[in-house]
């Protein structure tokens, strides 16, 4: 009888047991989805923005003034100005690629000059270049971009002035 009556409250214990835990059971709270609204991308078109075109032509007629045999200490520093140059014309074509422009586009150079002096031609023609390459920018990839090409323009620019008073000692 012992052993039944221990079974017994021992049952009685596990059913109370039982009863506790599904009482204890946490159901979880619902939650409400906020959705919140997406910033729109700014709009850009490629033709509103033609700085670099117009750069890349003055870069181009620079490099054609600069690119020709002379004298020893002046040549130096010519394939140093059309190096530079270069670098910033292939700098150039990787953004107008990027932008959807085709650098291959051959705008007319902004820079009137006459045809007296190619070292002072080539110098108008680089300050243009670098005005025109120096427009506002607002991506920040951009902004590297257009620092790079910067230096180069004023490497050019150092090389050219170099190579006028190379040339005049």
């Amino acid at each position: 009888m012992k052993q039944s009556v221990v079974r017994a409250i021992s049952l009685g214990l596990m059913v109370i047991g039982t009863a506790s835990l599904s009482a204890c059971v946490v159901q979880p709270t619902r939650t409400q989805v906020v959705y919140k609204q997406v910033p729109q991308a700014p709009h850009w078109n490629p033709a509103e923005h033609p700085y670099y075109l117009h750069a890349m032509t003055d870069l181009r007629q620079a490099r054609w003034l600069l690119a020709r045999p002379d004298v020893q200490p002046v040549q130096d520093d010519e394939r140093w100005a059309v190096g530079a140059i270069d670098a910033a014309l292939n700098e150039m074509k990787q953004a107008a690629i990027e932008d959807g422009k085709n650098p291959w586009d051959y705008k007319p150079a902004d820079a009137n000059v006459s045809n007296t002096d190619r070292f002072h031609k080539a110098l108008q023609l680089l300050e243009q270049a670098r005005r025109d390459a120096s427009h506002p920018e607002d991506d920040p990839w951009a902004k590297g971009l257009q620092g790079r090409i910067l230096h180069h323009i004023d490497d050019a620019h150092r090389a050219v002035q170099q190579a006028i008073a190379d040339a005049l000692r």
